[in-house]
C-alpha cells in the first residue's frame, strides 16, 4: 500500500487544487489537493509539510490528521492521509508536475475532472 499526505488547504469557503500536468505518470490532468507519496520512513505529517512546499512554495503548520482513506483500482492501493494546515509563508507557485491551480468551493469541483483523493475527501 502507497502510503499518500493531502493538504486539504481551505480559504473563505473554497478548496486549493492544483491541476496535474499532462506528462504526469498517474492522473494526468486530474485536479487534486496538494500533498504527495511519502519517501521512505517519513510520517505523514513530515510528508505533508515536504510535498505541500515542493508543490505550491507555501510552509504550512499541518496540524492534525482529520482523516485516512483508502483507495483501491486496478492500478493502485493507496492510503490517503488528510490534513487541514495553516499557511505560515509563501507565495502560491507551482511545481512543474502541475499547470494549474483554482480555489473551489464544494459545489464548483462537480464541473472539474478530480482525483480520488478528492472524491474520497468529500465523500
Amino acid at each position: 500500500m502507497i502510503e499518500i499526505s493531502k493538504s486539504v488547504i481551505q480559504k473563505n469557503g473554497k478548496f486549493l487544487l492544483l491541476k496535474r500536468a499532462s506528462h504526469s505518470k498517474s492522473y494526468p490532468d486530474m485536479w487534486d489537493f496538494a500533498g504527495g507519496k511519502h519517501d521512505p520512513g517519513e510520517t505523514p505529517i513530515q510528508a505533508v509539510i515536504r510535498e505541500t512546499k515542493e508543490e505550491t512554495s507555501f510552509d504550512i503548520e499541518p496540524g492534525i490528521e482529520i482523516r485516512n482513506k483508502e483507495y483501491h483500482d486496478e492500478k493502485h492501493d493507496l492510503l490517503f492521509h488528510y490534513f487541514t494546515p495553516e499557511i505560515l509563508s509563501g507565495e502560491l507557485t507551482l511545481s512543474p508536475d502541475h499547470s494549474d491551480f483554482k480555489w473551489l468551493s464544494k459545489e464548483e469541483m462537480k464541473d472539474f475532472e478530480l482525483h480520488p483523493s478528492v472524491k474520497l475527501f468529500f465523500e
